[in-house]
């Protein structure tokens, strides 16, 4: 297992920092909040994330603003997640406090109910959510990011909302 990624740029001054630097910091915490919601062994977000921030470096993008900065980011985090789920598929168990926030009141049944209706979505039912509900992109940027049409996000979207809600109705 690899260090945190952004452990290993801090022992950089500030003023020595480079914009590449500055752009993973100020995104790293929502790129792993991301990656920790998406990838099932969650010992591996770390690997993941270094080798999109790698990926990211040699391909050295210029934006037009931050927020395709985020959805770039976003979306190459996504495509290494995805790989390391086709090289690696064992059970879904991803806490869904650590991605939604529960609040520090709720109900430990309701927090495992959620937890496991979380677990049984698909990764692309997880990932929509994450992105639109989570993460706060409109179904254009999500799409873009997931490199499916529009519509594909809105219905997704919805399947997931509703699957979300029949298991919590259901429990």
């Amino acid at each position: 297992m690899t260090a945190d990624p952004i452990r290993l740029l801090e022992h950089r001054h500030d003023e020595s920092r480079s914009p590449f630097e500055c752009m993973i910091r100020r995104h790293h915490p929502r790129l792993r909040r991301f990656a920790n919601a998406l990838l099932v062994d969650r010992a591996r977000v770390d690997d993941v994330l270094q080798e999109a921030y790698l990926k990211t470096y040699r391909r050295s993008p210029r934006f037009a603003n931050e927020q395709h900065e985020l959805a770039y980011l976003h979306r190459v985090v996504y495509r290494c997640c995805l790989d390391e789920l086709r090289r690696n598929r064992r059970s879904r168990e991803t806490p869904v406090g650590d991605v939604i926030e529960l609040g520090t009141t709720a109900d430990p049944l309701a927090r495992t109910l959620a937890e496991e209706a979380w677990s049984e979505l698909s990764d692309n039912d997880r990932a929509v959510l994450l992105l639109v509900d989570v993460a706060g992109f409109d179904y254009g940027a999500a799409a873009r990011i997931l490199r499916l049409p529009r519509g594909t996000v809105a219905s997704r979207l919805s399947t997931a909302r509703d699957r979300l809600r029949g298991r919590m109705e259901d429990a």
